[in-house]
């Protein structure tokens, strides 16, 4: 079993627990340049700035035509024998023109004939001056101006911007690589029939894609049986090739539970144990400089680990603030029973009433199992608490845009 279990800390809150890890793991924060396209989503590393003005010299403003302002110095002219290309040229919006002309008439004010004669319906007391309807040289955008700020998410908009400004490449956060572990003799892979004593993979595709959503770079290793020399091989090439490593299974006093044993001896023991379910047995540890999470077997446990551990962990490595999920009130429309000891995962479906109200319908009895993922929402029990009754409000996070669920 575990050598040095006075270095363990054991039925630690979450909180608790994560206070410890980042008191003892401190990450680089790494940046790297990406093209432009490719910065979607990522983090910005550094402030962008436009790289020269724009319009680059002044432009018309509107659909129109480009004529001396000199020529109405002493009001509207005859423009009968006015030809385009002489007296005046078009200057649709955006447009450059000639230097020669300085002002622009929009085009719904002027008619152009089929031999190029101008007319135009501009009332007499129209006042013409130097740059009417011209927008100035970076009036659009100054060369220096700050487009898209350090610490940000890039944006589809945030892209157009940096383009805009000749931006084509950008520095963004490195994503932590996020190496995920599955382990156990009854897993099979995804696409096989289960037999007697056998269980589809499916944490690994779980936590591929909350990985990817919290910002890291998954990497999948194969399942890998229960014998602790290759659970010990396979976690020393996942410290050799990643930021952070997940080991999933194996986590509590079974007889072949040896990733609690490996992963609190690896390096320096946090915690065993949380006082929070589905998961109670999840270790933690810190082994060369990186966090070394072994999240329990079971699919809502390794949801749960992943949700209060693992997102807070890689927006650490990430440098940037937590994202929490949307929170909102909801009625209980039938009463639930809650540990009261330690805090509780309880998945929700969410609907609304005519008058508008959210109501909460828990998706499973904690008695009767692991409680089904695909929900709308779900409460986390308060320590100390037992019993949410029916008609209570209560506090959900959701796991859906609330339009959908609407």
């Amino acid at each position: 079993m575990i050598s040095d279990k006075k270095t363990i800390q054991e039925h630690l809150s979450k909180a608790e627990i994560l206070r410890r890890l980042f008191e003892i793991w401190n990450p680089q924060i790494r940046t790297e340049s990406v093209p432009l396209r490719e910065a979607y989503g990522r983090i910005l590393a550094e402030d962008q700035r436009a790289q020269f003005d724009l319009p680059v010299v002044r432009a018309s403003s509107m659909d129109g035509i480009a004529v001396r302002s000199a020529d109405f110095r002493d009001g509207i002219p005859d423009t009968s024998s006015w030809k385009i290309g002489r007296e005046f040229v078009r200057a649709d919006t955006g447009d450059d023109f000639d230097d020669a002309y300085d002002s622009v008439i929009r085009i719904e004010d002027v008619r152009i004939g089929r031999d190029g004669s101008l007319t135009l319906c501009l009332p007499e007391e129209t006042v013409f001056e130097p740059g009417m309807n011209v927008r100035p040289a970076g009036s659009m955008l100054k060369k220096g101006v700050l487009l898209a700020r350090a610490g940000r998410t890039v944006t589809a908009a945030d892209l157009a911007a940096l383009e805009s400004g000749g931006i084509t490449s950008v520095p963004v956060i490195r994503k932590p690589r996020v190496g995920f572990i599955p382990t156990g003799d009854e897993l099979i892979s995804a696409g096989n029939i289960p037999q007697r004593g056998q269980n589809i993979d499916c944490n690994s595709i779980l936590a591929e894609f909350m990985i990817r959503e919290m910002g890291g770079e998954p990497v999948c290793y194969p399942i890998i049986r229960d014998k602790r020399e290759k659970l010990k091989e396979i976690v020393e090439r996942a410290l050799a090739e990643c930021d952070i490593i997940l080991i999933n299974g194996g986590s509590s006093k079974g007889e072949a539970d040896f990733n609690a044993e490996i992963i609190l001896g690896r390096g320096t023991a946090v915690s065993h144990w949380v006082k929070a379910a589905p998961g109670r047995p999840m270790g933690v540890a810190v082994a060369d400089g990186k966090p070394l999470i072994n999240l329990s077997g079971p699919t809502a446990a390794a949801f749960y680990g992943l949700e209060w551990c693992v997102r807070p962990v890689i927006a650490r490595a990430l440098g940037s603030a937590l994202c929490p999920r949307r929170s909102v009130s909801a009625v209980m429309t039938e009463d639930l029973s809650a540990p009261g000891v330690i805090e509780f995962l309880c998945m929700i479906n969410v609907s609304r009433r005519e008058d508008g109200v959210l109501l909460a319908t828990p998706a499973h009895n904690r008695m009767n199992g692991n409680p089904p993922l695909a929900a709308d929402a779900m409460l986390i029990t308060e320590l100390g608490k037992t019993l949410y009754r029916k008609g209570e409000t209560a506090e959900i996070l959701l796991l859906r845009p609330l339009g959908e669920l609407e």
